[in-house]
């Protein structure tokens, strides 16, 4: 079984993303950009070998990304419309047929592969941020379930909120932002269903 943590803070400055075990020790690195057509994110070990390419061929509501190994495409990441359109889609990775499913507010979201549940991937928040932690994939699948969570994060998060969010923590001091932080977006998100 696998655990890792990304922390979101980093997500937002789309360059350089650590991936780190449930010991603090880094694992992978995260580099690259993503959110246009021929963006193109990498995944490293921290011996510097390359792991793994993405690179975005689509840019549209249901993007598309191919995913490298070793020069070879393993698969190709779509997000896809849900049974009640777009409100409720979903991604799939082809090549190795995993299919992800979860609720994009909440930012928690299962893998399956054909049919099997494979692994979890779900935000947190605790004292020292926000962050995202990857649980029970293989060895092998871990990078890959790194690289899909920041897509992920991409395409789930709503770019107003994110914005005030760091407007905001320019100007936080203490220790309870990221608590308060998470309240201020529940009642935000409770004003706009009334």
């Amino acid at each position: 079984m696998v655990r890792l943590f990304i922390k979101q803070e980093f997500m937002s400055k789309q360059d350089r993303l650590i991936v780190s075990d449930p010991k603090g020790q880094e694992i992978y690195l995260i580099v690259g950009k993503w959110g246009r057509v021929a963006d193109k994110l990498s995944v490293f070990s921290l011996d510097g070998t390359r792991i793994l390419d993405i690179r975005q061929v689509t840019l549209s509501i249901f993007p598309k990304f191919h995913f490298y190994s070793n020069g070879q495409k393993i698969g190709s990441l779509k997000k896809r419309p849900g049974i009640r359109g777009i409100k409720n889609p979903f991604f799939t990775l082809t090549g190795l047929n995993w299919v992800i499913t979860g609720d994009f507010e909440k930012k928690r979201f299962t893998v399956r592969q054909l049919g099997k549940k494979i692994g979890t991937i779900d935000k947190n928040i605790s004292y020292m941020g926000e962050f995202y932690t990857v649980n029970s994939f293989s060895e092998e699948e871990a990078p890959i379930a790194c690289a899909v969570t920041v897509l992920l994060d991409h395409y789930a998060e709503n770019k107003e909120l994110v914005w005030k969010r760091r407007q905001q923590q320019k100007y936080s001091l203490g220790f309870m932002h990221p608590i308060w932080m998470r309240l201020k977006h529940k009642l935000l998100q409770k004003e706009k269903l009334d």
